[in-house]
Parts: C-alpha cells; structure tokens; sequence
C-alpha cells in the first residue's frame, strides 16, 4: 500500500492578470494570510520567491504583446507549505525545469538573480508543461518540523 499524503489545506487560491502592477496587491495577499498560519517564518522567503516567479511569468511566459493570466494557490501541511503557480503562456525553454545556476558578479546585466533566488530560498521546485499550461510549484519546509 502507498504512504499516506499528508493532510493539506488551501490556504488562498485565486486567478489574476499577469501584471507587474498586480504583484504587490498578490504579494500582501500572501504575505497576510502567512502571518495567520503555522507558515508564518516563511513569510521573507515567500515574498522575495513569490516575486520572482511573477516577475518570470510576465515578462517571459506572456513575453511581447501575449497577455494572460495567473493562477496561485497556498497549500499547507504540519511539515510544509507549498505555492502552485499556473499560467497559460510561453513555456521554458526546452520545457525544462531552470537551472538557478549562480549569476556571474561580474556580469553587469540586471536578469540572472531570479532563479538563483527561487533556487537558494526554495526546499523544492517542481515545473511541468502539459495541455498548454506551465506549473510551477514551490516547496518550503516549515523550520522545526521533520517530513512525514
């Protein structure tokens, strides 16, 4: 018999424009329902993480005169929370997941920090492409606990 999944809860779920202006609104969203649950340590992490995977969506998977949507959904279990984005653009390239290398210092150009941030904040990333969508979940583990 397979391990039991553990107990999750949806914390927030919601579908908006993908638009930079949007982002703080959905940030404080985030930031106000995390100050009321177990996931409140994360909240830091959350926001820069969150962020960038916004800033990823707009910019890259509705690139050019594409406009779309995105959805969010906060999951929470005892051990970890968990984002699950969805949009509907471009996909990565080659439909893989980003690699988050480290940014070169010396480079001067201002892109490159992003997946580094989401790599090094981030427990766990997970991107699939299926049916014309981009999934991207992000995994934290809550401080102190241990995985079941």
């Amino acid at each position: 018999m397979p391990p039991a999944r553990p107990e999750r809860s949806c914390l927030l779920a919601l579908c908006v424009p993908a638009l930079d202006g949007l982002t703080p609104d959905l940030l404080q969203q985030v930031d106000h329902t995390l100050a009321q649950c177990d996931a409140a340590s994360l909240r830091d992490d959350v926001q820069i993480v969150l962020a960038e995977a916004i800033n990823n969506i707009v910019e890259h998977a509705y690139a050019g005169p594409d406009f779309g949507a995105v959805a969010l959904r906060v999951t929470l279990t005892k051990t970890s929370l968990c984002l699950h984005l969805t949009d509907w653009g471009h996909p990565f390239r080659d439909n893989a997941n980003p690699d988050g290398q480290v940014p070169d210092p010396q480079d001067r150009s201002e892109g490159g920090y992003g997946w580094f941030l989401i790599r090094a904040l981030a427990s766990r990333t997970r991107y699939t492409r299926k049916a014309g969508r981009n999934r991207l979940c992000l995994l934290f583990r809550i401080p102190g606990t241990h995985p079941g």
